[in-house]
């Protein structure tokens, strides 16, 4: 299987018309690297954004957080969990206008590298993708870029939420699989332009190697656009299973879930030659779906997160549990086009299994049943108003 012609054309700039004032534009792409000198794997990812090019074109505008209102950390992951509220850190009334560049590794020792700057320095081709932003060049096939944040700007542009470090990448990819586009009625859509992808090159981290190959790089390729993100927020991904029926790896296998649009959970999944996709402009339309994202204590005497989604229809159910370690995870905060702001717990280093039942009769036979190892995971809210 490949990308279908429809999915290339959609990986276009999509800030025209009424969203250049009001709209965004995100692509994020994920991928495995060995650690060149300690074979240790990590989870990368890479993100481009613009937001509201036609409020500020020139100038960088962003709501600027407010230092004494910082929040705990542990206190946000409990709030991200439901577990108490939060209140919205920053300065209200202000319209985002920016593009940026976010970079970054999940794991042990987790970081984000994230530049704001002008969307006049967001130049993007009229047909076909190929952008260079900030320093930074993507196209359909490559990716390359250095993310250089000091001490001194960390501390001084808190309204960036950036970590302090260098990451520099050049990575070719190429996008194995994608599923049909997903679109809610307030207008936002998601693209899961490469549900399976593979990547290939190098990137260093704090001076540290790390090589991509494409046997090993478990990618993952993404693009959202409009008016708004999801909220509440929900993304899980991988393409790194492992058949608890054979014990082999699932070569082009892969799942996402995303959400909520108009209320319900969107799930993808791809094992090997079968697709499975679940939501209003998917092949399963007619179906119903609940998940949930709790903290708990983990074996090990720490935190962890649950995402739990189960998925059902008339002739089948999906399920899928993915556990990520609290200490592994990071946060990141979006600004939507409305000035509102949307604080997300993320983790790549999330592990659990997927099964997928047929509903036969009254009975269920499990198909598919598959171990998760990398999986990418997140879940968001919108900061409380207060």
């Amino acid at each position: 299987m490949s990308v279908s012609k429809k999915a290339i054309k959609s990986n276009g700039f999509k800030l025209k018309g009424s969203l250049k004032k009001c709209g965004l534009d995100r692509w994020r792409y994920f991928f495995n690297g060995i650690n060149a000198a300690s074979g240790e794997e990590r989870l990368f990812y890479i993100e481009l954004m613009s937001e509201n090019p036609a409020l500020s074109y020139e100038r960088t505008i962003l709501p600027q957080v407010e230092e004494e209102e910082k929040i705990d950390a542990g206190d946000l992951q409990a709030a991200l969990a439901g577990n108490i509220e939060i209140k919205a850190p920053a300065k209200q009334g202000v319209i985002p206008s920016f593009a940026c560049v976010r970079a970054g590794v999940f794991g042990s020792h987790p970081k984000q590298l994230n530049r704001f700057f002008a969307n006049s320095e967001f130049n993007a081709q009229k047909k076909g993708f190929e952008i260079k932003a900030g320093g930074c060049a993507f196209s359909d096939n490559e990716l390359y870029g250095v993310m250089a944040i000091t001490e001194v700007e960390a501390r001084s542009f808190t309204e960036w939420g950036t970590s302090s470090g260098r990451m520099e990448w050049n990575l070719k990819y190429e996008r194995d699989f994608d599923a049909p586009e997903t679109f809610s009625k307030d207008g936002m859509h998601w693209l899961a332009g490469g549900l399976t992808a593979r990547f290939s090159g190098m990137v260093t981290l704090d001076g540290q190697e790390y090589a991509v190959s494409p046997d090993h790089s478990f990618g993952y390729v993404e693009k959202s656009w409009g008016t708004a993100m999801p909220t509440p927020f929900i993304h899980i991904s991988s393409s790194r299973l492992t058949s608890i029926f054979t014990g082999k790896v699932m070569k082009d296998s892969g799942f996402a879930l995303g959400g909520d649009y108009d209320g319900r959970l969107v799930a993808l999944a791809k094992f090997e030659d079968d697709f499975y996709g679940f939501g209003p402009q998917q092949k399963i339309k007619k179906y119903s779906a609940q998940w949930s994202c709790v903290r708990s204590p983990s074996n090990d005497g720490g935190e962890e997160l649950h995402w739990s989604a189960s998925v059902n229809c008339k002739n089948y159910i999906l399920d899928v549990d993915v556990f990520c370690q609290a200490n592994e995870m990071l946060v990141k905060d979006y600004w939507l086009p409305d000035g509102n702001l949307l604080k997300v717990l993320c983790g790549g280093s999330g592990t659990g299994e997927i099964r997928l039942y047929k509903q036969i009769k009254k009975s269920l036979e499990l198909i598919q049943h598959a171990k998760i190892l990398g999986a990418a995971c997140e879940y968001g809210q919108k900061d409380a108003e207060g």
